[in-house]
C-alpha cells in the first residue's frame, strides 16, 4: 500500500507540498486569491506584485522562493456547476477569460472550454444540407 503524507482533509493534492512546507494557511490563502488560475511565480517579486499583495510580506516572498520560476495551476476546490451562460454573457460584455474566471470563481481552463463550445447558429445553414 502506498504511503500518503499526512495533510489536512480538503486540500487539493497539488498543494500538499505547499501546505507541508509553508503551512496550511499559506495554501488556503493561495486558493482563495488565485483559485482556478495558472500563476507564474517570480523568483524575486517586487512589493507591488499581485502575489505579495494577496499573501502578504511574509508569505508572499516565501511561496515565491519555494515555487519561483514555475507556472502552477492553483485549483479552486469548489464543486462543479453549469456556468456556460454566465461565461458567454461576461465575454459579450468585454471581459477577458482570466477576469471571467476570477469573477465566477472558475478555472481559466473551464472558461476557455465553455467559451469555445458555442452551439451551432440556427440561422447558419448546415454544410451537409447544401
Amino acid at each position: 500500500m502506498k504511503h500518503q503524507p499526512p495533510h489536512a482533509d480538503g486540500i487539493p493534492m497539488s498543494l500538499v507540498d505547499v501546505a507541508e512546507t509553508l503551512g496550511m494557511g499559506v495554501a488556503l490563502k493561495l486558493i482563495q486569491a488565485f483559485g482556478g488560475q495558472e500563476v507564474k511565480f517570480p523568483k524575486n517579486p517586487g512589493p507591488d506584485h499581485e502575489i505579495i499583495k494577496a499573501l502578504g510580506e511574509t508569505d508572499g516572498p516565501a511561496i515565491c522562493q519555494f515555487l519561483g520560476g514555475t507556472l502552477v495551476y492553483i485549483p479552486h476546490g469548489r464543486p462543479r456547476r453549469s456556468s456556460k451562460a454566465e461565461i458567454l454573457a461576461l465575454e459579450a460584455k468585454g471581459h477577458d477569460r482570466r477576469q471571467i474566471a476570477r469573477i465566477l470563481g472558475l478555472s481559466q481552463r473551464h472558461v476557455r472550454r465553455s467559451a469555445n463550445q458555442t452551439g451551432r447558429d440556427a440561422s447558419q445553414p448546415d454544410l451537409f444540407d447544401l
